[in-house]
């Protein structure tokens, strides 16, 4: 981590701009205890008084590694957060706000400021929000913002696009903790994928698949078609037709012992629902592929 207090302010930058991020801002600051905060030497739009508190037009990242303090912030200023070492302040741009350290502990703060539309995207997705002004930040965080002071100390306008990408993976640790939840259910969605295509030889019913991973099927089914805008029924057929067409293309098997093969009830019905998903029979499909492969010899 810095040694030293710093700060910079960056202009707007188009190659940032592409990226979705310009990192506008970014410092360090220790404040021992009992010293006055803000100390008086940001700009006139950055620095504020207690009781006026302040407005910024951008995102920033302010992260406590030591000591304690208080956030106050819309749109609920009457509300108190209080601040332990390993936070993350979040600022909105327009929200009002102000926040200090403990004139018994001081603190220690790290920053990045950034504009961009991935954060806005991120905002429309509920991900964020000025609701929620205080992260858990875990200890990742301490990683990114010693490449971002080192970057910074160094030449920060040289860096600025890797300053800007660190902000963005900030943003996506933040998201990433909010969004348990949904990843928890991508984790799921995965899972059942795999059972269902390392199950296409040898097939277990959708139910069983279900059991094993805690789920009644109706749950299951609802939220596989929440992901993937199909049914688990349609993705299996999906599997076993492409693993069909490997089959027929690539085996001497006959229809019926690749039916049998892929768990269909007879080659009757494997047929069926080959012909529907591929327009052709298995023996058709097998036929044209195949010709077509002697042809391009």
């Amino acid at each position: 981590m810095s040694e030293r207090d710093y700060y910079v302010y960056l202009p707007e930058n188009g190659l940032c701009e592409s990226l979705g991020c310009t990192a506008l801002s970014t410092g360090y600051t220790r404040i021992p205890p009992g010293s006055a905060y803000p100390p008086v030497r940001h700009p006139d739009d950055h620095h504020f008084v207690w009781e006026k508190g302040r407005t910024i037009q951008a995102y920033q990242f302010a992260w406590i590694s030591q000591g304690r303090g208080r956030l106050q912030s819309a749109p609920d200023p009457a509300r108190v957060h209080p601040i332990k070492a390993g936070d993350m302040i979040v600022l909105f741009p327009g929200v009002w706000h102000r926040f200090g350290p403990d004139r018994e502990t001081g603190w220690v703060e790290s920053w990045i400021e950034c504009r961009g539309p991935a954060f806005e995207r991120i905002m429309d997705a509920g991900l964020i929000s000025p609701d929620q002004p205080i992260w858990h930040a875990g200890d990742g965080v301490r990683t990114v913002f010693e490449t971002i002071h080192g970057l910074a100390c160094e030449d920060a306008l040289l860096h600025q696009p890797t300053l800007s990408a660190l902000a963005l993976q900030l943003l996506a640790q933040l998201c990433q903790s909010r969004d348990l939840v949904g990843q928890g259910r991508i984790r799921i969605i995965e899972q059942a994928r795999r059972a269902l295509m390392d199950k296409n030889a040898n097939p277990t019913s959708l139910g069983r698949i279900a059991s094993n991973l805690g789920l009644s099927y109706p749950t299951l089914r609802r939220l596989f078609r929440e992901h993937t805008g199909m049914s688990l029924k349609q993705y299996q057929t999906d599997v076993r037709t492409r693993r069909a067409c490997e089959l027929l293309r690539n085996s001497d098997k006959s229809v019926k012992s690749i039916a049998g093969y892929l768990g269909y009830n007879s080659a009757f019905h494997f047929s069926s629902q080959f012909k529907k998903a591929t327009g052709l029979s298995p023996s058709e499909w097998r036929a044209k592929n195949r010709l077509d492969i002697l042809t391009n010899i």
